[in-house]
């Protein structure tokens, strides 16, 4: 009889975490339930904010969070959390006596930089996964400060003993940026979709029942476009957005929605009719995951790395130009044979790229294969 391997015992280490809401905090979140699912025992260390309690179980994981100051996203709206030193890696080392690996995420936060210099000294083996590349930012000096930060914080990649990426395009700038021997591209993934009632969402919203619903889900950043978006209006359709942005009155057939929590995002996702992002510099965002399982027809700015995950015909693939998504919406809001076919093919991506075994898989891989060579 085969023995079971013993359960792996697992820090991750995230900046932000929930009731933050952006793609890493997703991103980790998901994989720490996916593996404590499987038994594993998972430790989320991040910055305390939004008043969130210091410590607590979320979905199987113990979460404990830092102190830490969040005027960054207060003045700059820009989710970079400065956390205290001396609390963090008094928590680092306390956590990392009983960890068999710890798993940060993206090298420009300080929270990585401690993690990995922490376990470094304490001989725990240490992975990094790098979600993003170089982001142009709205502000000179904020594409300044994310480009010191890369020449100095982010070297801390150097002192992980692995270093994987979810999208080629990001992993192979990351091999560069810091020049490391290699960089592993592991498969993301997400829940299947919810079982909702798309009417009952809809009263909710306040969206009419029968109108064709664009949806966009993005920090009101350059890079993520959404002014592109809401230049895409049209009669033919109405358009939501789920973002920062501050809402205000608008043109007719346009809508700006806070943020929400990911489970009511997701039923956001099973009530709208496409979904709509723009956007540039950036890993494969999870937003479009979540909307190719759901089975959305997706219209896309094209990125980077996204071939790795997108065969042809499976998104709707146009240049980051308002003209060209309004004239793909009123395309999928007009024929119902496109936009059904669409729909089937975002579907089987969805299913095939971001399934949630294969990525618990590949990580709990990951994981054995560095405590093994620590």
């Amino acid at each position: 009889m085969t023995e079971r391997p013993r359960p792996l015992r697992v820090l991750l280490v995230s900046a932000n975490f929930r009731p933050s809401v952006g793609g890493v905090e997703r991103y980790v979140e998901i994989l720490g339930g996916a593996l404590a699912e499987r038994g594993h025992d998972i430790t989320v260390l991040a910055c305390a904010t939004g008043g969130a309690p210091r410590s607590e179980v979320v979905d199987g994981m113990r979460v404990v969070r830092v102190p830490a100051s969040s005027v960054l996203r207060a003045r700059l709206n820009v989710p970079y959390p400065l956390p205290e030193p001396v609390s963090t890696f008094r928590a680092l080392r306390r956590l990392l006596r009983t960890a068999d690996v710890v798993n940060a995420h993206d090298a420009l936060y300080a929270t990585t930089f401690a993690a990995l210099t922490t376990a470094r000294a304490a001989g725990v083996p240490s992975v990094l996964t790098q979600h993003v590349g170089f982001v142009p930012q709205r502000r000179h000096v904020l594409d300044l400060t994310q480009r010191a930060a890369i020449r100095t914080v982010g070297q801390c990649a150097r002192l992980a003993g692995r270093v994987v990426a979810y999208n080629p395009a990001v992993a192979e700038w990351a091999r560069r940026t810091w020049h490391l021997d290699e960089v592993a591209v592991v498969p993301p993934g997400v829940p299947e979709a919810p079982a909702v009632d798309r009417d009952a969402v809809r009263r909710q919203l306040g969206l009419p029942p029968d109108r064709f619903v664009a949806l966009f889900v993005g920090r009101d950043v350059p890079k993520k476009g959404l002014d592109v978006f809401l230049a895409a209006r049209d009669p033919a359709y109405e358009l939501v957005a789920v973002t920062d942005r501050q809402p205000s009155a608008g043109p007719t057939g346009v809508r700006l929605m806070p943020f929400v929590a990911p489970e009511r995002l997701r039923e956001i996702l099973c009530a709208v009719d496409a979904f709509v992002l723009p956007s540039e510099g950036e890993g494969f965002p999870l937003a479009l995951q979540e909307a190719l399982v759901t089975g959305l027809p997706c219209v896309v700015a094209a990125g980077p790395g996204y071939d790795h995950y997108l065969r042809e015909g499976e998104a709707l693939l146009v240049p980051r130009e308002a003209g060209e998504i309004r004239a793909a919406l009123q395309r999928l809001a007009t024929d119902e044979s496109v936009r059904d076919d669409l729909a089937s093919r975002a579907r089987v991506a969805g299913q095939r790229e971001f399934g949630i075994e294969r990525f618990a898989d590949a990580y709990e891989q990951l994981y054995r294969e560095a405590r093994d060579a620590g």
